[in-house]
């Protein structure tokens, strides 16, 4: 396969707007009525998914392939890198077949029929692959293995309602399951499990008939229930049943059950404590809910209680509208000014203090004891967040990163930094920021030299460097000399050490290349001089080769080559 050079930004962008207008172009097309209601759904996540995997990793884009580089997507990136179910999978080589064909007639490529017809052969090839764990990528590995269900939330909180604590609530309704499909025993601690049963054993008169009306409804039902299924069966109404679960949690939480989850850990550095945390909370709660009220973003959520009973995609629009649709230091000076929760001064100093938010998309790309670095690539600055449920090293083991999250806030917080709670790990928008932007661990880097690991907001500013440690720095390896040529040249030859430190840098980095081709010469132990990248003079004693270059360099840069001791 001939070797393509990688777009540029420019050019990786304008590639992405001229597919997204021919998807628009296409979902009016013959070939698109062609497909099936299913195909026509999943069509343009298919495409420009498919589009951003071809062009990102193969280089050529889906308007221009060819059919080695399609297959590549079709057996191995696509199925690696896409967490989702079958049904989708095949999906993908209708669609994109289709597409094809689209584009074979408008003439944008010539054998457009002919890809087509060969990527519609791998369509059994890509739901297999995409079926088959030993084809997974590491992040799709954690999606569907589970581990990745929590990370989605991050400090949101456990799977249990918990009406005493914000946030403490799950992505999405829970499915039910037939009394008889259900064994505590295999998933509770036995003591729990005994506690458990007591509790809904001596519930009151209310709760317990609402449960007998439900376990009547789905006697003898196997699987999973729809919830309005067996509300509607059982004559119960959702206020009944709420009623139900927040008596049993309620009772588990005056026992200090362990299957109720907390904020906070008193033995976590990396986690605030349970009274901060659940402070935290509360602070943040109130300022979302007076954000809902003022712009009416989610009918039904009028008290703080039911807030704190609402679900997390219930909460994310109000979390967006505030940091995305309205002037967020005039909502919150206003909510300060109001002090609706009749919170107190150092309350409201806090609050305050949320003005200097960062937000946006970041990288997770290391767990340190006392908290997680969330890198800013565009910056580069690199910011220590602190859990607020849990230590997010326990949801993003370390194997998986760097992970991309996206619609990040990240607030200060007695003197620390953490998140309001409501991003989410988007494993696409990692592959799209991969793709238009600098390494992450090489942007990682760069944040740690310029800035340090912000631990608070506002961030320090940058710390004075001299010119000699910035030189180092940059001339540190290939990708900081690519990435700082600019700054390399300009600083170079400003001063005879900073020549010297220059080549310094740049012969031990020719050293180990040049150390591994002299070994395959089989030649013998010897003194070599590397100048500005090339070698200038060898000698058998380091002596001799000093000697060398005082005839042959020019006047005051005798020191400057690096002197290399090739032992093989």
């Amino acid at each position: 396969m001939d070797s393509i050079d990688p777009p540029s930004d420019e050019q990786y962008q304008a590639s992405l707007d001229r597919i997204e207008r021919l998807v628009s172009e296409f979902g009016n097309s013959q070939q698109f009525e062609q497909l099936t209601e299913h195909q026509q759904r999943e069509a343009q996540f298919v495409i420009e998914t498919f589009h951003e995997l071809l062009y990102g990793y193969e280089y050529v884009p889906l308007d221009d392939p060819d059919e080695q580089r399609l297959e590549a997507v079709c057996r191995q990136l696509y199925p690696a890198k896409i967490s989702a179910d079958s049904d989708h999978f095949e999906t993908v080589a209708p669609v994109i077949g289709a597409f094809l064909r689209f584009l074979d007639v408008r003439g944008d490529i010539e054998n457009g029929t002919q890809l087509a017809s060969h990527v519609e052969s791998l369509g059994d090839t890509i739901v297999d692959a995409a079926a088959d764990p030993a084809n997974w990528g590491m992040a799709k590995s954690m999606f569907m293995s589970g581990d990745l269900d929590d990370a989605t939330q991050l400090d949101t909180g456990s799977d249990a309602a918990a009406p005493s604590e914000l946030f403490e609530t799950p992505l999405d309704s829970p499915e039910w399951e037939s009394a008889e499909s259900l064994n505590p025993d295999e998933f509770l601690p036995s003591a729990e499990t005994d506690r458990l049963e007591e509790i809904i054993n001596s519930l009151s008169p209310e709760s317990d008939a609402v449960l007998a009306s439900l376990t009547a409804a789905t006697d003898g039902l196997q699987g999973e229930i729809d919830p309005d299924v067996a509300l509607e069966r059982a004559g119960v109404s959702l206020e009944e049943y709420d009623a139900v679960i927040e008596e049993i949690v309620t009772r588990m939480e005056a026992e200090g059950s362990e299957l109720i989850s907390s904020p906070g850990d008193t033995d976590d550095p990396s986690v605030l404590d349970p009274d901060a945390a659940r402070e935290f909370l509360e602070l943040k709660g109130r300022l979302l809910l007076y954000v809902n009220d003022r712009f009416g973003v989610v009918p039904g959520i009028d008290t703080y209680e039911e807030f704190q009973q609402s679900y997390i995609d219930e909460l994310r629009p109000i979390h967006d509208t505030l940091y995305r649709d309205t002037n967020v230091a005039e909502v919150i000076e206003e909510f300060i000014r109001e002090n609706p929760a009749d919170f107190s001064p150092s309350q409201l100093e806090q609050i305050e203090s949320w003005l200097n938010y960062e937000a946006g998309q970041f990288f997770v790309v290391e767990h340190l004891d006392d908290g997680t670095v969330f890198l800013d690539p565009d910056e580069p600055q690199a910011y220590k967040v602190t859990g607020v449920y849990d230590s997010y090293a326990e949801t993003l083991p370390e194997d998986a990163l760097p992970v991309a999250v996206t619609s990040v806030v990240l607030l200060p917080y007695e003197g620390r930094i953490v998140t309001d709670g409501l991003e989410e790990v988007d494993m696409l928008a990692g592959m799209a920021m991969q793709m238009i932007k600098d390494d992450p661990e090489t942007a990682y880097e760069e944040a740690k030299h310029r800035f340090g690991i912000a631990e608070t907001l506002p961030p320090e500013d940058e710390p004075a460097r001299s010119d000699a440690e910035r030189l180092r720095f940059y001339t540190k390896n290939q990708d900081n000399r690519e990435r700082f040529a600019d700054e390399i040249e300009a600083l170079k030859d400003k001063t005879e050490e900073l020549a010297r430190i220059y080549h310094e840098q740049l012969g031990k980095a020719s050293a180990r290349r040049l150390g591994r081709k002299f070994r395959d010469l089989g030649l013998e132990a010897a003194y070599v001089a590397i100048y500005d990248g090339q070698v200038v003079a060898t000698a058998p004693t380091e002596a001799q080769l000093e000697e060398m270059l005082s005839a042959i360099m020019p006047d005051g840069k005798d020191d400057h080559p690096y002197v290399y001791h090739y032992d093989p």
